[in-house]
């Protein structure tokens, strides 16, 4: 393997230098990372009919949300004060569903 492929390889994992990262730098970021989550709209009566409203950004004192078609955003406290402009009325809800590092992997496997 050239010292070309080894680079390419090592950015495909997520290091984007020339040099692996050192086990204290990784577990720093790990720490820091925000939690990744989708908002799911559905209807009280029927929760199987949903939809994905957007997408959020979760950190220790902020959250952050993105509707799906980018027009919409809003920073929050909590991931329940950005659920509330999705909670419509007694017949409409929302859900936040955490993005897991397993569904991360797939999608990056996928696209």
């Amino acid at each position: 393997m050239t010292e070309e492929e080894a680079a390419e390889a090592r950015r495909g994992s997520g290091d984007l230098g020339s040099e692996p990262y050192d086990p204290e730098m990784v577990a720093m970021v790990m720490a820091s990372a925000p939690s990744l989550f989708a908002v799911v709209e559905y209807e009280v009566a029927h929760p199987e009919i949903a939809r994905v409203m957007g997408f959020g950004v979760s950190a220790d004192e902020w959250v952050h949300v993105v509707s799906v078609d980018g027009k919409a955003c809003g920073t929050f406290g909590t991931t329940e004060e950005a659920l509330k402009p999705y909670s419509k009325s007694d017949e409409v809800a929302a859900r936040v569903v955490w993005v897991s590092p397993a569904m991360a992997l797939q999608k990056m496997l996928m696209g």
